[in-house]
Order: C-alpha cells, then structure tokens, then sequence
C-alpha cells in the first residue's frame, strides 16, 4: 500500500477541466474533494482510475507511474454516481464480481458479500437484479462492490448522493471507521459541504480548474483562503457585502457599495487594511455571527445595527432570519423557539472580530498570508 501523488495534472487546453493539480493522499487518509457540479471531480477521478487520459501531469501509487497504464493494472476501486451494475447479474453477483475476478473461494466471497449487505442493509436484496431495485438500493450495490475490493486506492464518486437523510447519515458515521477505507489512500468526491466535513481527514476546495484550498474542515471553515471557498462551505450561505474602506474619527469602517450600512472594522484587522492602497473591500459574515438582540441586551462589544424582517424560516433545530438593514440584506441563525413577523423591526448585533475580508478583484482573503 502506498499513497497517491498527482502533479501537475491538466485535461484540456483551451478550456481545461483540470489545470495543473497537484495532489497527495497519504496511506490511509480519506481525502474529500468538494465543489459544485461541473467543476471536474468526476474527471480528476476518472483521471486517476484511467478512463481518461491527461494531456500533461503524472499520477502515482508509490513507485508505480499509472499515468500510462490501462484501468486493469492501476489496482484502483471506483464507485460510479451513475452506478455501472451489470445488468444481467444479481445484487450479489454484482458485489462478488471484483471477488470471483481473483479466484476467491467461494465460502470466503459468500461469507465477505454478505457482511459489506449487512452494513450497507441491502442483504434482502442480494437475490434481484438492478431493474429490480430503487436507484439508492443501486447506489448501495455500487458501494458494495467497491468495498470488497482490496485496491491500492479507493474512488468514491459521490457515492451516498442518491440515498435517503437517515441512511446518508449512518454510512457518513461508518464511514470513519472502515477498515478497507482507512488502510489505503481514498479520494472522495462531493458537492455536498457537509459531507465533506464529516467525512474528511483534509479537504480540498475545488474551482478554477484545481484546488484553491487543501486543509481540515476546521481550517478551511474559519479561515477560507478565497471568496469561493467561503460560499461553498456552511448553510445558509455566508452573507457578502460589496463595501468601501475609510476612516469614520479615528475608526476604520467599511461601507457597503450602494447602501446605507457602515460597520467599524475589528481592532485585529485594521492594521492589516489600513494598509490597503484600494479602498474596495468584499466583506463575508457567516449567519451563525449575526445574532438578534433586544434593547438593553449585551452585545459584548459587536457592531448592533437597526434591521427589518424579510423572512423567517423555522427549521425545527434552529431557525433562518433574513433582514434587510440599510439596504444589505443579512441572514441570521436564531434558537428553534424564536417567531419573527414580515416587516418587523429587529436589532442585529453582528461579531466584527469573525468578519471575513476578501480582495474584491481577487477573492482573496487578505488576512490570510
């Protein structure tokens, strides 16, 4: 067993998928590649399982140079969103037939099938045939065959993508602790952000071609490199304002483009944009920062501005506030129990020592070397 190394990978020139990735997983770590659909995951992965080839960049599994060698001899596992069962075989004959491909015995791919159906609960199943079943039974079966495997390296296209909350749950849990996951590398793929931060030993932020930001979900959420990053990652979405920097006294603030809002900028930042020749800034705050507050309340030192309700959306476990304040439209996360009326006047105190500032041309997080 060994890791996996990509570097320098492009497919496509013109308009290239993938645009000089670099890459390592590590033996036993479950990497998790996350972005929105059409970004190229499933390319990198069939990149690396050889059913496509690259236009430049290598691929490697410990010594062995892939970038040239066919599916067959890459000893990779990859689970297709799409499925790919042979029709004509049963759910067990699907699963067994990486098993039978190696001369298993047959006690031992009967005893191997029918424990990965018992974890994935499809071993009432085993006797019917892909037309047989609904498409997250399919999606399980895919699985399934992929985890009897013993690879040098696992593929996993979004493979819980198509099954049920309560399912997609447990498998994210078991996932943890899959012995055939954890004793190889695994290159996961995702559009999902909070799969993605379950599942993942790092992660990485696909866009633009590669990986705009590899870390573990606690770096990557606190401090995203790149605007995109920070969209992608958390529900409801960060909020962002388009603002100018400029003093108000002796006090740096940033004013949203177009609007009535001016906000103070965090001692802890002022320093850095201070120094800013531009005075366009794009600023990101996340909803769980803005907090309703009433009169009186401590707001233990956050920026409190005036604000009506647009709409709130109860979710059980929690609650989503937009308002509206100056002419920014801002989302906050409430307790379960709070109940909001359209057009009612509201008090929002927002945390400015968790404020993002991002390049406005670039994307950039400026506070991040």
């Amino acid at each position: 067993m060994a890791r996996l190394e990509i570097e320098g990978l492009c497919k496509g020139w013109d308009f290239p998928v993938i645009d000089r990735l670099d890459l390592t997983v590590e033996e036993g770590e479950f990497f998790v590649v996350v972005g929105p659909s059409g970004i190229g995951k499933t390319t990198l992965l069939r990149l690396v399982a050889g059913l496509e080839r690259p236009d430049a960049g290598t691929i490697r599994v410990g010594e062995r140079d892939l970038t040239g060698l066919p599916p067959y001899r890459r000893r990779v596992a990859m689970t297709f969103e799409s499925y790919a069962l042979y029709p004509h075989l049963s759910v067990f004959e699907n699963i067994a037939s990486p098993l039978r491909a190696r001369g298993m015995a047959k006690a031992k791919i009967d005893e191997t099938v029918m424990g990965v159906a018992k974890l994935l609960r499809i071993e009432q199943l085993l006797n019917r045939r892909p037309g047989e079943i609904s498409g997250g039974q399919k999606q399980r079966t895919a699985l399934g065959r992929t985890l009897v495997a013993e690879p040098d390296v696992f593929l996993l296209d979004e493979p819980i993508s198509h099954l049920d909350a309560k399912i997609r749950h447990e498998l994210r849990l078991q996932f943890h602790t899959l012995e055939a996951l954890r004793s190889v590398a695994t290159l996961y793929v995702t559009h999902d952000y909070a799969e993605a931060l379950s599942l993942g030993d790092r992660i990485g932020v696909m866009g633009e071609g590669g990986l705009l930001q590899v870390g573990t979900a606690r770096e990557i959420f606190q401090r995203p490199q790149h605007l995109f990053v920070a969209k992608h990652l958390g529900q409801p979405s960060i909020n962002v304002v388009e603002a100018s920097l400029g003093m108000q006294g002796d006090a740096l603030h940033f004013a949203a483009e177009g609007a009535g809002l001016a906000l103070p900028v965090a001692g802890p930042h002022s320093a850095t944009l201070a120094g800013r020749d531009a005075g366009r800034i794009t600023v990101g705050i996340r909803p769980q920062h803005v907090q309703v507050v009433k009169d009186g309340q401590t707001t233990n030192g956050s920026a409190v501005v005036e604000a009506r309700v647009e709409m709130y959306e109860a979710l059980g476990a929690t609650g989503i506030l937009v308002a509206e304040s100056g002419g920014v439209r801002l989302m906050a996360l409430t307790p379960p129990d709070a109940i909001f009326q359209h057009g009612e006047p509201v008090r929002l105190a927002l945390r400015s020592e968790a404020f993002l500032y991002f390049d406005a041309d670039s994307g950039r997080n400026v506070m991040v070397d």
